[in-house]
């Protein structure tokens, strides 16, 4: 044990062994010398045994120091970052998110992240709605304090946005993926026709209408008035290169039903309101339909409903000869400042 106990004694002892044991040595260690040799040098058999003890402690010893450092091969020790150099290292993992989340808001933990003296975690959102700086976990009164290996971690977390397939390339943290997937140019808007499957952004949306569905696609700009035949079938129409809108005549019943709808890859509150307007002088009719427009992607085909009905005594030649006028107020129309006037007094008065 003494023996082994200390590197330098066991190499102090094995330099004492080849020194003094020769031959006999050798022949301890050779498994065809006789008997009466081994007898002999039976005095040289704890030391042989000692080298052999000191020889299998300093391979452990090195095996240890290796796993220490953290390499196995000289491949692992060449490639080790030097003086200088970044350390960070980067691996595939696989983790429930939900544990990034806050436990009581559910949305991602984002610095400033706070925690109890327990270790539980908290938004700096939900913190101040604490009732008595209770946990909301271990419902200790605690004073709650920057968890700075937390806010590291999530500054660490990097995830693809859920457009990838549709051609996003965006590398997000964990937190910021909600804000970014609600603007994601590449997010997807899908095709009005029941039988077809065709998901992608805007602008391949209506490269894909052109060419496989033949619909015809019309730019026009704000508060202008257009004119469109009342033809059962899509017409998509397009401002300036921004929103979409797409406007759908169906023939029922009891006459043309129109509807019109904003593209948009997320489903939010309307801004756009539409004019919509038929009037016959033969007829004596007139028919006004003023309305806010819907939002949607598509993914459950057409909005149902409609704006505006015409019966059919109204429409000539199936509507190829019947126009409806249509247009599209300026949700953020720019208002002109009058300049002041200023009144010069007059002399002599």
């Amino acid at each position: 044990a003494a023996v082994a106990s200390s590197p330098n004694s066991s190499l102090r002892c094995s330099r004492r062994a080849q020194s003094t044991v020769g031959k006999g040595a050798a022949a301890l260690f050779n498994p065809s010398s006789s008997p009466s040799d081994r007898r002999s040098n039976g005095d040289l058999g704890f030391l042989s045994a000692g080298v052999k003890l000191c020889c299998t402690f300093n391979c452990n010893i090195k095996r240890v120091l290796v796993a220490m450092d953290g390499g196995t091969s000289s491949k692992r020790r060449v490639g080790a970052p030097g003086e200088g150099q970044s350390s960070c290292k980067r691996q595939n993992a696989t983790m429930g998110m939900d544990t990034l989340d806050c436990p009581v808001c559910f949305h991602p933990l984002r610095p400033p992240i706070y925690q109890c003296s327990v270790g539980h975690f908290v938004c700096s959102s939900c913190r101040p709605k604490l009732v008595r700086n209770k946990c909301h976990l271990c419902s200790a009164e605690t004073t709650f304090k920057r968890c700075l290996g937390m806010e590291r971690l999530m500054e660490s977390v990097t995830v693809a946005c859920s457009n990838a397939n549709y051609g996003c390339a965006q590398k997000l943290t964990y937190y910021q993926r909600e804000e970014h997937e609600d603007a994601c140019p590449s997010a997807p808007c899908f095709c009005p026709a029941s039988s077809c499957s065709f998901a992608g952004p805007i602008d391949a949306l209506l490269e894909h209408s052109a060419s496989q569905h033949k619909w015809p696609c019309t730019t026009i700009k704000y508060s202008e008035d257009v004119k469109f035949c009342l033809e059962p079938g899509l017409h998509f129409l397009r401002i300036k290169d921004r929103e979409i809108f797409l406007l759908n005549v169906a023939l029922e019943p009891f006459g043309h039903a129109i509807s019109v709808v904003c593209i948009q890859p997320k489903a939010t509150n309307s801004k756009f309101k539409c004019r919509m307007s038929y009037g016959s002088f033969l007829t004596d009719y007139y028919q006004i339909s003023v309305y806010k427009i819907r939002s949607s992607s598509l993914s459950d085909g057409l909005p149902k409903g409609y704006n505006l009905i015409l019966p059919k005594d109204e429409i000539a030649n199936n509507g190829k000869v019947t126009l409806l006028t249509f247009s599209i107020d300026d949700p953020n129309p720019k208002v002109k400042v009058r300049e002041p006037i200023c009144l010069k007094p007059v002399r002599g008065v």
